[in-house]
């Protein structure tokens, strides 16, 4: 039996590595597209040569059927669970359902993308080739199963992130008349300052979070000898069981490093002082997949964590989470009176939103309901 499972994981593993393999080199053949075309073009006509890019629509057009046929399978499609890239992904129903959902965003962005005029006629390949990508790590974020997996999907999507508002900005808002990936031409005078303000804050500000997340990371290795993140059902039990003040300090530190490494990487209270910036400088289809992919699908996940990872032991930590979300809304009242921007003010409202959905799962009643359930 156990030599069939082992069999049936390979299987599987080798599976998803040849998967991957096409999705590479469909990666690279759609990139030398337009490059094909420009020497076809250019040996055709020597003296004038016409250079042809695929635009959003051309795009568009190619992503949408697959897609909405690939709705209709996940939509029909229960699946047993299953172990896959050697332990590091788990696949079940709940994670088919995520995928059905990022889908259905990816699809609403597409939509809302090619609608806008230089997404529909620019050189938007690095742009829209990021967007595929982050769709791609975004499923396989909710389909990851120890805390290391969780960690690396993480720092791709925030590394994919930092290159969609480059390319972005390049492409439609302000480098599109000279495309190029110089360092001097962020710091120079025809380049706004708000958006050199909110690339500096978001590479800073993802690094000082990244550099906490690996160093929570192997500290819960060096404690558990694992990344199996199962245990942390269990860690709040060690803390009150261990008469040891290293280890409760130890494991203490542990789970609020963790939620502070996610707060700053969201902007979340008492980390916000870096959103209202970067939200300045971002243009507004920036802006739109920022909040309605990145962001959410983050906060989705981080609270699936935390209510499958609740338990009894937990409610004497509930009392430390409750008064960080309350200073956090005392604050955000004052910063909201001087918001004189709209990109600002959809800032604090993501911030406060997401505060109102942390509010009652630090509530006792929500406590009582989980349990009994």
């Amino acid at each position: 039996m156990n030599l069939c499972k082992l069999t049936y994981s390979l299987l599987i593993s080798a599976e998803i590595f040849i998967l991957f393999y096409f999705i590479f080199i469909f990666t690279i053949i759609f990139y030398l597209l337009p490059s094909l075309k420009n020497i076809i073009n250019y040996s055709k006509f020597k003296n004038t040569s016409s250079f042809d890019y695929l635009t959003g629509n051309d795009l568009q057009n190619f992503f949408l059927t697959p897609i909405f046929l690939i709705l209709i399978l996940i939509f029909a499609w229960t699946a047993p669970l299953s172990f896959f890239w050697f332990g590091n992904l788990i696949i079940s129903s709940f994670q088919i359902k995520i995928v059905y959902l990022v889908l259905i965003f990816f699809f609403i962005i597409i939509m809302v993308f090619s609608s806008i005029f230089y997404f529909s006629n620019q050189d938007i390949f690095d742009f829209f080739i990021v967007i595929v990508n982050f769709l791609i790590w975004t499923v396989l974020l909710f389909f990851a199963n120890n805390l290391f997996t969780v960690i690396f999907i993480i720092e791709i999507l925030s590394t994919l992130l930092f290159l969609m508002i480059i390319t972005s900005s390049f492409s439609s808002t302000y480098f599109y008349n000279n495309l190029n990936l110089n360092i001097h031409n962020y710091f120079n005078n025809s380049t706004p300052l708000f958006f050199t303000q909110a690339i500096l804050f978001f590479f800073w500000i993802s690094l000082l979070a990244s550099l906490n997340l690996f160093f929570s990371l192997i500290l819960f290795y060096l404690k558990f000898l694992t990344f199996d993140w199962y245990l942390f059902e269990n860690i709040f039990f060690y803390i009150i069981s261990s008469s040891s003040l290293k280890d409760i300090f130890f494991l203490s530190f542990l789970w609020y490093n963790l939620l502070f490494c996610i707060f700053l990487k969201c902007g979340l209270v008492p980390f916000y002082f870096w959103k209202p910036t970067f939200f300045k400088g971002l243009s507004l289809h920036s802006l739109f997949f920022y909040i309605c992919f990145f962001y959410f699908f983050l906060i989705l996940f981080f609270l699936t964590f935390l209510v499958f990872f609740f338990n009894e032991i937990f409610f004497f930590y509930a009392t430390v989470n409750l008064g960080i979300i309350l200073i956090g809304f005392f604050f955000l009242l004052f910063i909201l009176c001087e918001a004189y921007y709209l990109k600002t003010f959809l800032a604090i409202s993501s911030i406060l939103n997401t505060l109102f959905i942390f509010l009652p799962l630090n509530s006792f009643s929500f406590f009582d309901l989980l349990f009994i359930l």
